[in-house]
């Protein structure tokens, strides 16, 4: 079992709402409502096990799962959520060598669930037009331990010209205007493979669907909404928690034909 060093991230859980995912850095001090705790202590420890805070509340140390960096990731931008990214990555069928184009990539978190699933033999090619938003995704990327399999290029997506490679798995768009931005993803894609399109509203939907059918070039052509509800679980009171992540946006689907 590995021994947590200077340099790791953990995730310190000390109840649901108080869930932290830090990397381990010498004289530093976690802050908390209930106590302190200090990294130097970390050190040493095992996943799995716990330590009290200064205040002598118990606090667990986790590998850190997806899920732990949503709670903490650094945004700059809205996240494309849990329920919303694990549909798009199902319906890509990425696979560990997989060679994806991402645009809009924003604060990197659906960069994050997707890197997440491929090795150092895969390769995502993440493109934005605002220098911040990259330099955001990029804090994001490296405190997941990802970054190696992200390649980030400031540009836009909707000149077919800046995307040099071809031979792409598979695109994702998270775009407000992605049918201005379709021949590019043409263009990118084998031919088959899929395009992956996430936007907020149904007049971006429609104007995105008709101009795939108007183009001749996509087939297959579904969209899909995912809601997702949490459960609360008391003995004698189980219910649906009275708050949910209700609507957050549109998944456009479709295939490349020649």
């Amino acid at each position: 079992m590995k021994i947590l060093e200077y340099g790791d991230v953990v995730t310190i859980y000390i109840d649901p709402k108080r869930i932290y995912t830090i990397r381990i850095t010498e004289n530093k001090i976690l802050g908390t409502d209930k106590g302190y705790i200090k990294h130097d202590d970390l050190a040493g420890k095992k996943y799995g096990e716990y330590i009290y805070t200064s205040q002598n509340v118990r606090a667990y140390l986790l590998k850190p799962l997806l899920i732990d960096y949503l709670q903490t990731i650094k945004r700059a931008t809205q996240i494309i959520y849990p329920k919303d990214s694990s549909l798009i990555i199902y319906l890509s069928s990425i696979n560990p060598s997989s060679k994806v184009l991402e645009a809009g990539v924003g604060s990197g978190f659906l960069t994050i669930s997707i890197a997440n699933f491929m090795s150092k033999r895969g390769k995502i090619i993440g493109f934005d037009i605002r220098e911040e938003h990259l330099e955001t995704a990029r804090y994001n990327l490296e405190k997941a331990g990802l970054i190696d399999r992200v390649q980030l290029i400031l540009g836009d997506i909707r000149d077919s010209s800046i995307v040099q490679e071809q031979a792409f798995d598979a695109v994702f768009y998270d775009l407000p205007d992605p049918w201005n931005a379709l021949e590019t993803a043409y263009h990118a894609l084998k031919p088959s493979m899929p395009i992956v399109v996430y936007v907020p509203t149904v007049n971006q939907v429609e104007k995105t669907v008709v101009s795939m059918r108007k183009s001749s070039k996509f087939i297959d052509i579904r969209v899909y909404e995912v809601l997702l509800r949490e459960y609360l679980v008391e003995e004698g009171a189980t219910r649906p928690k009275s708050f949910m992540i209700g609507h957050t946006g549109y998944i456009i689907f479709a295939r490349k034909i020649v």
